[in-house]
């Protein structure tokens, strides 16, 4: 099962946020396309990538008119796609800490405003399912390097991140209109029935993570 989002169904932009669960209706996992992710702020045309067997590295993909679907993989990590009003240029990002501090989000709406000759203001950003501030207390190294690469941004609270609303913030610093930024804000770790969790699961987990994915309109 995927979970869908209004403000990308409005604009007829096929996209789903993976669960756990398996479905029937979802048949085109092996014609998406992905990246060996990194954690950092590398955004890359899904014209890159030309095979399966050598996917680049990077956390962030775009697509445009005619293009492919594009995914990125998450397990408590933050999943963001992002849309044109018309649907014809996307990009799907992934953010950890790492690469939400080091500002994957902004590199993404850049990247993506730049290919389609968009205003950061037209866009759409929905962010997926992600682990919350609820269960996510982190340390000193996470906090530095929040302030290093967002200075401005003042946390409610400086034990536990809430990943969601530094990418938020990071989106409308960057000119993202408020009404245009979407969340299922549900907690990975807390849905130990819907999700997979890298903190929740440890070992158990096996690897196992959940697709996020997005394709441009013709």
């Amino acid at each position: 099962m995927h979970l869908r989002h209004c403000l990308l169904q409005s604009l007829g932009v096929e996209h789903g946020f993976g669960t756990r669960l398996r479905e029937n209706d979802f048949q085109g996992l092996s014609e998406t396309v992905t990246l060996a992710q990194i954690h950092k702020t590398v955004v890359v045309s899904e014209r890159e990538c030309l095979s399966e067997q050598s996917k680049p590295e990077g956390d962030g993909l775009f697509s445009g008119p005619g293009g492919r679907r594009i995914g990125v993989w998450t397990a408590d990590c933050l999943p963001v796609l992002l849309s044109t009003p018309s649907g014809s240029h996307v990009a799907a990002l992934h953010a950890g800490w790492r690469g939400a501090a080091a500002g994957i989000a902004r590199e993404g709406l850049r990247r993506l405003c730049r290919e389609s000759g968009s205003h950061p203001g037209e866009i759409r950003a929905v962010m997926g399912p992600s682990i919350g501030p609820c269960c996510y207390e982190v340390g000193p190294e996470v906090w530095s390097a929040v302030r290093e690469g967002t200075p401005d941004y003042r946390p409610v609270s400086q034990v536990r991140l809430d990943i969601r609303e530094l990418v938020s913030f990071q989106l409308r610093e960057s000119g993202v209109l408020m009404e245009n930024i979407g969340s299922l804000a549900l907690c990975t770790r807390c849905h130990p029935d819907l999700f997979f969790s890298h903190r929740g699961m440890g070992a158990d987990r096996k690897g196992r993570s959940m697709l996020n994915y997005i394709r441009p309109r013709s």
